[in-house]
């Protein structure tokens, strides 16, 4: 963490640490914390966010932090990095914005669809269960490697010591 911190502050970028509670340490950030849009975060209600620092930046930013429901899909998973079980996942949350209005969500996901919808989010529902048991969801398929636009701060007021 102290690298990165040092190497994104010579590009002028912050770095913050995230612990979070619960069993999350066997997943990844895509099914603890999902950024929609400037100022709208889903969270886990599961899992959350251990540091208090987090919960008073995103208050002095004006950022609102919404519990996700709950997923209603039952993964049969065979071989993925989770191990064998059937289960649901949080793995719902694992999203693609196409921009900040309209974002892809699993089909199956219909209570969580209704939620994002209910936020002004145009869904678009994609049956992408078949991939999860190779080890992700939408956004962990489709990652961006380039972007275009300008680089924006969305925590100009920043929290001492985090």
């Amino acid at each position: 963490m102290d690298w990165l911190k040092r190497h994104f502050a010579a590009r002028d970028i912050r770095v913050h640490g995230l612990l979070f509670g619960g069993e999350s340490r066997h997943w990844h950030i895509d099914v603890l914390l999902t950024p929609l849009r400037p100022g709208l975060c889903m969270v886990n209600p599961e899992w959350e966010v251990v540091n208090p620092e987090f919960y008073q930046l995103m208050k002095q930013n004006d950022w609102e932090l919404i519990p996700a429901k709950r997923p209603i899909h039952h993964y049969r998973i065979i071989k993925s990095v989770v191990g064998e079980r059937n289960s649901t996942s949080w793995i719902s949350m694992n999203t693609l914005s196409l921009n900040q209005k309209k974002i892809c969500v699993e089909a199956h996901e219909t209570p969580f669809q209704e939620q994002l919808d209910k936020l002004g989010m145009e869904v678009v529902p994609v049956p992408f269960t078949n991939v999860f048991g190779f080890g992700g969801e939408l956004h962990c398929s489709t990652v961006d490697v380039c972007r275009t636009g300008t680089c924006e701060d969305y925590f100009p007021k920043q929290v001492a010591g985090f």
